[in-house]
This record gives C-alpha cells, sequence and structure tokens, in this order.
C-alpha cells in the first residue's frame, strides 16, 4: 500500500514536471488573459496571459528549493557549532545561551521582518534573514545533547582507550545529533515555506516576474472577485506544504521516540 501511494504521487509529479517543460511560465499573451480552464492551459490564465498552472508548478519547484537549502545551511552551522560548544563548553556556549535569551523574546517572524528590511529585499537577504534567526536552535539542541551524553560511561571509556576528539564525536555523537537534528529539519521546512510565502506577499520575498505562492496571491488580489481560483490555487498549495510538513515532523517524532525506547 505504501509503495502504490509512492508510486501514485511519483506520477503525479512526472505530469506536472512533464506540464513546465512544455508550458511557459513566463511567455505571455494579452489575448488570452483572465482566460478559463481548457485543454491549452489546465487552470488557465493569469491577467497577463501566463499559464497559471506551470507559474503554479514552478512556484512550488522554488519554494521547496529554498526552504530546503535555507534549512540545510541553517541546520549545518547551528550543528557544527553547538557541537563545538557541547563537547568543550567554555565562551562559545555561553554566547548560544545568551542569542538564545535574547533572540526568544521576540518571535521569529518579527526578526525576519526587521532583518529582511534592513538587508533589502531578494530572496538571498531572505536566507541571511532567515539564517540568523534559526541556526541558533540547532545549536542549543545539538549543545544540550552533547553536553549530557558526554558524561556517559561509554564516552569515558573512548577517552580511555585513546579515541580522539573529533572520532568521539564522529563515532558516539553525531548519529545521536543527526536523529534529533532532523525532526526540527522537518517542521522548519514547512515553517519557511510560510515564511518565503509571506515575506513575498509583501514584496520583501521573491521578485517579479519569477513566480512564488505568496507573490502571487499578492498579484490575484485586484482580480479576486472575478476569477478567485488565482488566490485559491497558490492559498491551498501553502496550507497543504505546511500540514505535510508537520505531518512529516510527527512521524519522525514517533520513529525518534521508538528508537530511543
Amino acid at each position: 500500500m505504501k509503495q502504490l501511494r509512492w508510486f501514485i504521487f511519483s506520477v503525479w509529479i512526472g505530469i506536472l514536471l512533464i506540464y513546465l517543460g512544455t508550458h511557459s511560465p513566463y511567455t505571455t499573451d494579452v489575448t488570452q488573459r483572465l482566460a478559463s480552464s481548457s485543454m491549452q492551459h489546465w487552470l488557465g490564465t493569469d491577467a497577463l496571459g501566463r499559464d497559471f498552472l506551470a507559474r503554479l508548478i514552478l512556484a512550488g519547484v522554488i519554494s521547496f528549493l529554498f526552504s530546503g537549502v535555507t534549512v540545510l545551511l541553517t541546520a549545518t552551522v547551528g550543528t557544527v557549532l553547538g557541537l563545538f560548544a557541547g563537547y568543550y563548553g567554555g565562551l562559545l556556549k555561553r554566547i548560544i545561551h545568551r542569542i538564545e535569551e535574547s533572540l526568544i523574546i521576540f518571535p521569529d517572524t518579527v526578526l525576519a521582518l526587521v532583518l529582511a528590511g534592513l538587508l533589502g529585499a531578494g530572496i538571498n537577504s531572505l536566507v541571511l534573514a532567515i539564517l540568523l534567526i534559526k541556526w541558533v536552535s540547532y545549536a542549543r539542541l545539538t549543545e544540550t545533547i552533547v553536553s549530557s551524553t558526554k558524561q556517559s560511561e561509554y564516552i569515558w571509556m573512548a577517552r580511555v582507550n585513546g579515541l580522539s576528539d573529533a572520532m568521539i564525536v564522529r563515532r558516539h555523537l553525531l548519529w545521536s545529533v543527526l536523529r534529533q537534528v532532523r525532526v526540527l529539519m522537518s517542521v522548519d521546512i514547512g515553517k519557511i515555506i510560510l515564511f518565503l510565502s509571506a515575506f513575498s506577499y509583501i514584496g520583501l520575498g521573491v521578485q517579479p516576474p519569477v513566480p512564488e505562492w505568496g507573490a502571487m496571491l499578492n498579484e490575484a488580489r485586484p482580480y479576486f472577485q472575478a476569477a478567485p481560483r488565482f488566490m485559491i490555487w497558490p492559498g491551498l498549495c501553502i496550507v497543504l506544504t505546511v500540514n505535510a510538513s508537520m505531518w512529516w515532523n510527527r512521524r519522525l517524532q514517533q520513529q525518534t521516540a521508538k528508537k530511543g525506547a
């Protein structure tokens, strides 16, 4: 049953990618503006006559790539710093604690908005803003795990047997950390897609003519009464993606709990 679900999902993804390959999301045709669904344009065309489904698909690809790269970069920076802080302690550990205590006062969205406003509009600025805010979550999680685990008897035995610090971290600490880090990454995938959509909606994220779900919502506002589908579809994509991220997070939490039991 699980294999069948993955097969059906893969077929749908393949169909959508083939559609994107045969329909340009950028080609305009003012004679076809706001056209209804047809065999040529499955979800119709937008206000500039561009194929709406092609733009919706490309927006999804951009959202997932952006979220994946940002989460991977943030998790890498935070995990590496957390490993050093947890294993050696000292100044780095105190700095991470102080930064976390400072950031916890403000919601992530507010901090990202301030940083994105200071850094300027654009996807690169948004990546940097998210990195500056989110790395400390991974660092603190990693530092907490390492600080507690390094006191274990098997770590002490590894030191007695002459294993280097790098070997101890790689063999005995890293995988315990990564099991927990991937749980945090799974929920951040959805959060960052939501961030991207919100910031693109207000003009601080992806810039035109590149499609993005939040930006598409903003572009569709003047035509909501005449063609509500232009707001419904991007909104539905955002909701489904974030819910899928939360579902994946719950599954990973259950798997991690079973392995830890």
